[in-house]
């Protein structure tokens, strides 16, 4: 029930952002916020990450609502071996609904975000959690099985 709640908060928070960068933002971007690191910037993403498949919007669409129902499942079944693993997951459906909504609704995911000191393409809250979560569970996979390898290693040797 705790990860339901997460997720509807963090979509909410999401929604909340990319209603404000088009009330806002559209008409005044770009903003600098903090010189040469981070500035907010209206666009539209006809596509997913770094704008792959542009113009492919329904399949994105299913693709992505395949994925996600797939992931939720799997947190209401409690399907991971830890809480923070499900977390992980969680930040990700989180993210995943916040762009499949836009996409769905408009057939664009609203970016804001951009950085100033790297040539990058602009995000959104969304983007972030997912970046996040893929990239806390990469790190988590690494280094539960480094451990388990180093402690069958441990294992074997004595």
């Amino acid at each position: 029930m705790l990860n339901i709640l997460i997720v509807v908060i963090l979509v909410a928070l999401d929604q909340l952002f990319k209603f404000l960068a088009t009330q806002y933002l559209s008409i005044t971007a770009p903003v600098v916020v903090i010189p040469n690191l981070i500035g907010l910037n209206y666009l539209h993403n006809y596509g997913a990450g770094f704008s792959i498949l542009s113009g492919k919007v329904n399949f994105l669409i299913i693709i992505t609502s395949i994925a996600l129902v797939a992931v939720a499942l799997a947190i209401l079944m409690h399907k991971f071996d830890s809480k923070f693993e499900e977390f992980c997951f969680v930040l990700i459906l989180a993210g995943g609904i916040g762009n499949l909504i836009d996409r769905a609704l408009n057939g664009f995911v609203v970016d804001y975000l951009e950085f100033l000191f790297i040539e990058f393409p602009v995000f959104n809250f969304a983007d972030i959690l997912i970046c996040c979560g893929v990239g806390l569970y990469i790190i988590y996979t690494v280094k539960v099985e480094f451990f388990s390898k180093n402690k069958k290693e441990n294992n074997l040797n004595e």
